[in-house]
């Protein structure tokens, strides 16, 4: 009877333990050193989008998302080996299958669309970018452009597009980016990910034998994974590895981003270990906000410009809000995020809640200098959620622009955000010295003389006692 007691307690534990495991997966949160803290709902699923509809069919296994100037959502719906332009709203409008000069598209995986609404597409089986305007008339082609420096064994399978404002075309070469002008001429590399410090490895260089270090594998920099290029023409890049995922690469290939770690490690369910995130594609909206897209976990990860985490939501799953295998994401001017599920075959429109449009609304006004409106925004989130750190300190932000340090050390003590309360205390401290400082020098000129006088009246005391002395002992 006790046995069959400690089973039933057993299972119930366990399916307890499953429930709110699950139950945690799908509140959204954010991460304060490397800790989860719940937030209330930052995107609501307001569509999704499966049956093209107009006899244009379903997806198959697609690949990239791309929003025009014009509104317009263009997938390369890679299984099918076509384009497809859809409203913003799923309707179906048109599909691009191959370029009028005859060959087919196949396996296209990646697509761009220019302010004048010509499409230039990674025909990627085909081995070419193709360029085609708004009705699918062809214009051009891009080949593998011939350069030694790209090497033999380089091999021109374009996926993610994407072309600068001075008319630039990107691509992804592991490490780095190349770029290729108008006339399909190499124009060189740019954005090169260099290698994290490691003093395992220059321990190894200094001590270990030849043989032990042919031994081990070669270091390699990190390999881009997806990249957008904004209007400004910063490249916002995500790479792979356990540091610095997150890029903003500016016109001299130097990454201006704030390093760190980004995202969660994530669990193998093969190997039940922790294995570094895969950020499969990245997207900036207006404002600068930066959301990255996990695909191992299904998660979307959402960052302002100085690296802070605004909110985390997703995952995996088959019922809405959740992902199968995600491959791309893409912003509207909206704020609204559309994500594509590779195997469900689908695209899922996310809208955002008041409590994550006001955080946003509040970074992008500090980032303006409108720091009295960024401190009522902030308020307001702090009546929403009392625990947003984030908000706190945005509002010991301003406090310190407004010069009210004690206020600000308050905030900043809330959260127990060390850096900021010591950033306050610095200048309560300054601000302090400086109201007080004709005081302070009057009292420290008093304490110096005090001192002189002790110090004086101490020698003559002592010259007195030693002058004495001497008198009795010549006695």
């Amino acid at each position: 009877m006790h046995k069959r007691l400690f089973v039933v307690l057993t299972a119930f534990t366990l399916i307890l333990s499953l429930s709110m495991q699950a139950l945690a997966d799908k509140m959204d949160y954010v991460l304060e050193d490397e800790e989860r803290v719940p937030i209330p709902k930052a995107y609501e699923v307001t569509n999704v989008i499966y049956g093209l509809g107009n006899g244009a069919g379903f997806l198959n296994q697609a690949e990239d998302l791309f929003i025009s100037k014009d509104n317009y959502l263009y997938v390369a719906d890679t299984g099918n080996n076509r384009i497809v332009k859809l409203t913003l709203d799923g309707q179906f409008v048109r599909e691009y299958t191959q370029a009028p000069e005859g060959k087919a598209f196949n396996a296209p995986s990646g697509v761009y669309v220019d302010e004048d609404g010509d499409l230039f597409i990674g025909d990627t089986n085909n081995q070419r970018i193709v360029h085609i305007n708004s009705e699918g008339e062809f214009i051009e082609e891009f080949v593998k452009p011939e350069s030694e420096l790209l090497g033999a064994e380089f091999t021109f399978t374009p996926s993610k597009v994407y072309i600068n404002p001075t008319g630039m075309i990107h691509l992804i070469r592991g490490q780095n980016f190349i770029r290729i002008d108008s006339s399909n001429n190499f124009r060189g590399f740019v954005g090169a990910t260099e290698l994290s410090f490691s003093l395992r490895e220059m321990l190894v260089r200094m001590f270990a034998t030849e043989e032990q270090k042919s031994k081990r594998a070669r270091a390699v920099a990190e390999s881009y994974s997806n990249f957008v290029i904004d209007d400004s023409g910063m490249i916002y890049a995500t790479t792979l590895g356990k540091r610095n995922q997150i890029r903003k690469i500016n016109s001299v290939g130097q990454n201006i981003y704030k390093k760190g770690i980004y995202g969660e490690p994530v669990m193998d369910p093969t190997t039940q270990k922790l294995t570094d995130p895969y950020f499969v594609d990245i997207a900036v909206d207006k404002d600068g906000i930066i959301s990255v897209l996990e695909q191992k976990s299904g998660k979307i990860y959402q960052y302002d410009q100085e690296g802070n985490n605004l909110c985390v939501f997703g995952g995996l799953g088959t019922w809405k809000g959740t992902f199968s295998l995600p491959t791309s994401i893409a912003v509207d001017s909206e704020g609204r995020i559309y994500v594509l599920d590779r195997n469900l075959n689908n695209i899922q429109v996310f809208t955002p809640t008041k409590f994550i449009n006001t955080v946003k609304k509040a970074v992008t006004l500090y980032k303006d200098g409108l720091y009295e409106e960024t401190k009522e925004l902030w308020e307001t989130v702090i009546s929403i959620d009392a625990n947003y750190s984030l908000a706190h300190k945005g509002i010991g932000k301003v406090l310190i622009k407004e010069e009210k340090f004690k206020q600000a050390m308050e905030e900043y003590r809330q959260v127990e955000d060390k850096e900021g309360y010591s950033q306050a205390f610095g200048e309560y401290r300054h601000d302090m010295f400086r109201d007080n400082f004709t005081w302070v020098v009057l009292t420290t000129a008093v304490i110096i003389a005090l001192i002189i006088i002790i110090f004086k009246a101490l020698k003559k005391r002592a010259d007195k006692a030693w002058g004495g002395g001497l008198g009795r002992e010549f006695d």
